[in-house]
């Protein structure tokens, strides 16, 4: 006998039942289980199957009624489970989102305060001299391992340090902060283009209470940002610890034009949570606590008013976990340092623009039997970058040879120029005592034409073989070599 037909003699029989008058009440009150027990023998596969179910009636009792009960019993066997409303899936989906007070109480012992003690260099037509600076910014804690506790910041917040200080967010609750709570971090690596910096501290330097009220930030996906989105900001603002604002996403990929080639690559995040100097470094968190952005203050200008800018963490994490895995910087004292051996200028943008020449460091002359003369690099080549870091000025390239001792080798990226124009290349360099490159720190004196310069013919035109000699000399006499 085939399933069907057992369980449409299954209804026949009930059917029967009630028209004999046999224990109605029993035959109502048990109706949903034997047709439960029918369903059930004729198996799963006829679940589904909509074109041959059977729509049963409801059986009028013996006194007439239609029986409300029998109905009720087969709704509450046949309902697996309510559906879902677009209500319900609205709020599961905001779930995971917290309040401000609950991002701040999640996410704050990642931001840390960042001090800035170092040396920037002045240069006037009296000479080049040297001046302390004091600057702060923060920093997010994005990864930890046995020997390393390492922060994500702006390299405009760690560039020229000398020394860098960094004190945790909770220890600003303390009345007074320790001076052994002012923990010492040093330069893992940057990149300037980017404006981004990692710092590393020691983990042997932090006690363990401090250890156990810090966090690493969890990483979010600025991709996945739309306008109008809540997103809240932390960090030092004016040096003063840190605070927290709020605000939307006002724009994406927004280009802004600075003073600097420094976050030059980046496309910012706008938004109109107060980032105010301070805040440079800190972390611009989606209302899931995950970080997804670096705030950035540097690119403010007069022209600006109510407009943070951040930088996406989706676009810089290639970039960081690079740095995050390369070897930590340790400032070499003065005197072990190395050097290259050479006079230089700055070539600056404007110089670049009038005369088709690359950015960077021009060499105007080399110290005998120094690194630089050694490796090859003479009067006229253009340094563009060390160890694959983008250099601009003179300062720049001394700030980064400031991590290196004598005898330590080097890559050097020099322009020089040929016939076709300039030609890009990578020279090993062994950088030498500081003892040998005096030139490199007094301004050169020499009034001596270079025989590189340009000579006019006797139409007037001027042949080209190097046309800053004459021009570079000009600068040194008015105190702007090095």
């Amino acid at each position: 006998m085939s399933k069907k037909k057992v369980a449409l003699l299954c209804t026949l029989l009930l059917i029967l039942g009630v028209l004999l008058g046999v224990g109605s009440s029993y035959t109502f009150s048990h109706l949903s289980e034997i047709k439960s027990a029918a369903d059930s023998y004729v198996g799963k596969d006829q679940a589904g199957d909509t074109t041959e179910e059977t729509t049963e009636e409801a059986v009028p009792s013996e006194e007439g009624e239609t029986s409300e009960e029998t109905e009720t019993a087969v709704n509450e066997e046949t309902t697996e489970s309510p559906l879902q409303t677009p209500e319900d899936a609205l709020t599961t989906a905001s779930s995971k989102e917290m309040d401000v007070s609950e991002i701040v109480d999640k996410c704050m012992p990642s931001v840390v305060a960042i001090t800035n003690k170092g040396e920037t260099e002045i240069r006037s037509m009296w000479g080049n001299f040297t001046q302390e600076t004091n600057s702060s910014g923060s920093g997010v804690i994005i990864g930890q391992t046995n020997t390393e506790l390492l922060i994500l910041t702006n390299y405009h917040v760690i560039e020229g340090s000398e020394q860098l200080s960094v004190v945790f967010s909770w220890e600003e609750n303390q009345e007074t902060v320790d001076q052994k709570n002012i923990i010492t971090a040093q330069v893992k690596d940057y990149d300037s283009a980017r404006d981004i910096a990692v710092i590393a501290i020691d983990m042997n330097s932090l006690e363990q209470v401090t250890v156990d009220h810090i966090t690493v930030a969890s990483i979010g996906d600025s991709n996945e940002l739309k306008l109008g989105q809540q997103v809240v900001a932390i960090g030092n603002a004016l040096g003063y610890g840190q605070s927290v604002t709020t605000g939307i996403v006002s724009a994406m990929n927004r280009t802004v034009e600075g003073g600097s080639d420094i976050g030059s690559a980046n496309k910012y995040i706008q938004t109109d949570a107060a980032i105010n100097p301070g805040n440079s470094g800190g972390a611009l968190f989606n209302m899931n606590g995950e970080l997804i952005g670096i705030n950035s203050a540097k690119i403010a200008t007069s022209t600006v008013e109510g407009m943070g800018y951040a930088i996406p963490i989706s676009t810089i994490m290639e970039n960081v976990e690079i740095m995050m895995n390369s070897e930590t910087k340790t400032l070499v004292e003065e005197a072990d340092r190395g050097v290259l051996g050479i006079s230089c200028i700055d070539v600056t943008k404007d110089i670049s623009n009038a005369y088709d020449m690359p950015v960077g460091v021009y060499i105007s002359d080399t110290t005998a039997d120094a690194g630089a003369a050694q490796a090859g690099l003479k009067k006229g080549d253009i340094i563009t970058a060390i160890d694959k870091k983008p250099v601009s000025d003179t300062t720049s390239l001394k700030r980064y040879l400031a991590y290196y001792r004598a005898g330590e080798t080097v890559t050097i990226t020099i322009s020089r120029q040929s016939l076709d124009g300039y030609t890009s290349m990578d020279v090993p360099v062994t950088l030498s005592p500081a003892s040998v490159n005096a030139s490199e720190t007094t301004p050169e004196t020499d009034t001596s034409e270079s025989t590189d310069e340009p000579s006019p013919d006797s139409d007037g035109d001027t042949h080209y073989v190097n046309p800053y000699g004459q021009l570079f000399d000009l600068f040194e006499n008015f105190g702007f070599g090095n």
